[in-house]
């Protein structure tokens, strides 16, 4: 149905103007035009098996023609307008016609741009079967953007714009190179799904028990002939080379990524998008390409004013020919954190930072701190490891602390590693679940902005230490590598050495405040990082010093 409505921008009624007075220098012109919002609700666009897509289409009520963003997945276009919740995601504020994680029509239309919101095959409004992230999602998201860059309304130029589901589904379809693509905004999108968020280190997470059945279940499509049960297909493959993790995979073609690209990233969001979107920024092979790392709400974050001002500056420039200073800024922004919504933005040239020391602080057991030299005897800590379900009941011996304090300004930006010699007493495996927390001078928690909640670490890492192989070409001095396909039990009593991928982070530490490493057998977080099928049994001992020597390796800012 087509019908002609007044954009309702930021919660309001008021009819939304056109920015007359550009700062930036126009090279293609534009006229100053009063924009009303042309709606176009559930428009069927042919793929190439003649399957039907659903898509709304949001655009200005004028004559001439438009660049294009687009944003597709599973949730239901027409789920409007979406309740948030202000705890956990913040003050948002959209207009009644931006769906979950997707760009705000109003604020585009206003700002002269046409906005396509796609149900996924088999989702929302769309015929056929579902197809989460696999390649025939890419080929039906190809051909969107083809469709869409021949309508009597478009410019020609189409960017992608969207955040977690809707930023991971560019990957793909960016790697085809559809002709009419100009340019993506991929926000919160992990790269390596089996890595980032099935199996941390090789530990099941529950993230697809949660997710699968509440926000892709439930939007299945009326016409939909079928989809796969995700969850059950991941938990019955616990190695990544089986089918599912392969054809889940986006890290096989970034390199195949060429168009200009906004990556952004919450640096917090350890168990689900931090590692696998920086990975996705580094890997791609786009001459234009910039990274962004926040910590703060989410969805708070990509609808506020702050940064939806940088994402219309890129797509200005690279699909409206905007002549404004894009290309003058810095390819890394990031907020060096030092407490919950408090830190300072820093820009770089690259990432990892350059300048970067990777030091390392040895474990003691005898002392139960970090230390700048190696203690030259073995002495061993050791914790009750049994599971336990609430990370909040966790007693002082379910885990070990390890303490640092710091004798000066310190900032520590980028992938941390810990070395371990560990051991069960029981189990022919471990589970470990590792956090690196900041403590004031009086020993108090510092809490962050979590992955969801307001508590969180600095940063988190996991392993199941029959998951310890590490792929030796793809391993670095700061970031281990694991193979993950194949399992290496361990006897009870027998010492390993193993390597645990703790995530990129940002934090400053002050002279007198404290680096927590906290090592346990159960989730130290209660979030979307949980985790199931625990292996932990008895107790798990940590050796350092002497020929044991276990660390922390921090990436410190010179």
């Amino acid at each position: 149905m087509n019908h002609l409505l007044k954009s309702t921008f930021l919660l309001g009624s008021l009819l939304i103007l056109a920015n007359c007075q550009p700062k930036e220098k126009i090279v293609v012109s534009e006229r100053c035009v009063e924009y009303s919002l042309k709606v176009e609700n559930d428009i069927k666009v042919s793929l190439r098996d003649n399957v039907q897509l659903s898509v709304n289409v949001y655009r200005p009520d004028a004559p001439g023609t438009f660049p294009v963003i687009i944003s597709l997945g599973p949730y239901g276009k027409d789920d409007l307008p979406y309740n948030y919740d202000p705890i956990n995601d913040g003050v948002i504020q959209v207009s009644e016609y931006a769906a979950y994680e997707t760009p705000d029509p109003a604020f585009w239309v206003k700002h002269g741009y046409v906005v396509i919101a796609a149900d996924s095959r088999g989702a929302g409004k769309s015929d056929g079967h579902l197809n989460l992230l696999e390649d025939k999602e890419a080929e039906d998201f190809y051909d969107l953007i083809e469709w869409a860059g021949v309508q009597s309304w478009s410019s020609g130029k189409v960017g992608l714009n969207g955040m977690s589901y809707f930023g991971i589904s560019q990957w793909k379809v960016a790697a085809l190179n559809p002709p009419h693509l100009k340019a993506i905004i991929c926000w919160e999108g992990f790269t390596d799904a089996y890595r980032d968020v099935f199996y941390h280190g090789g530990i099941p997470s529950t993230f697809l028990d949660l997710w699968y059945p509440y926000r892709v279940l439930n939007k299945l499509s009326p016409t939909n002939t079928g989809y796969r049960d995700l969850p059950a297909e991941v938990e019955a493959n616990p190695l990544i080379s089986s089918t599912v993790h392969r054809e889940l995979d986006a890290t096989g073609v970034l390199q195949s990524i060429t168009v200009p690209a906004y990556i952004a990233v919450s640096i917090q969001d350890h168990g689900l998008h931090t590692r696998g979107t920086i990975n996705g920024f580094q890997q791609i092979s786009s001459s234009y390409k910039w990274l962004e790392l926040y910590g703060r709400k989410k969805l708070e974050f990509y609808y506020g004013a702050d940064a939806t001002s940088r994402q219309k500056k890129f797509f200005d420039y690279f699909l409206k020919d905007i002549d404004n200073d894009m290309l003058a800024q810095p390819p890394i922004r990031y907020e060096m954190r030092e407490a919950y919504y408090q830190g300072t933005i820093e820009t770089a040239s690259t990432w990892p930072l350059p300048g970067r020391d990777l030091k390392k602080l040895y474990l003691d057991a005898t002392t139960n701190t970090l230390r700048s030299d190696a203690p030259s005897m073995v002495t061993i800590a050791t914790y009750d490891a049994n599971p336990i379900d609430n990370p909040a009941a966790i007693r002082d011996n379910q885990r070990v602390v390890f303490k640092h304090i710091f004798t000066e300004e310190t900032k520590i930006a980028g992938s941390i590693k810990l070395n371990l010699f560990v051991s069960t007493d029981q189990a022919n495996d471990i589970d470990l679940f590792v956090g690196i927390q900041k403590a004031d001078g009086n020993g108090n928690i510092v809490y962050l902005q979590g992955p969801a909640e307001p508590n969180g670490q600095v940063a988190s890492g996991w392993l199941r230490v029959s998951k310890r192989a590490l792929n030796v070409q793809k391993t670095t001095e700061e970031i281990p590598f694991h193979q993950h396909d194949m399992i290496e039990k361990i006897t009870p009593n027998q010492q390993v050495e193993v390597q645990v991928e703790i995530w990129p982070t940002t934090i400053k530490f002050n002279a007198g405040e404290q680096l927590l490493l906290v090592i346990q057998g159960s989730d130290i977080l209660e979030s979307q990082e949980e985790h199931k099928n625990n292996v932990n049994q008895g107790n798990t001992s940590i050796y350092s010093g002497g020929t044991t020597l276990s660390y922390l390796q921090i990436p410190v800012l010179k």
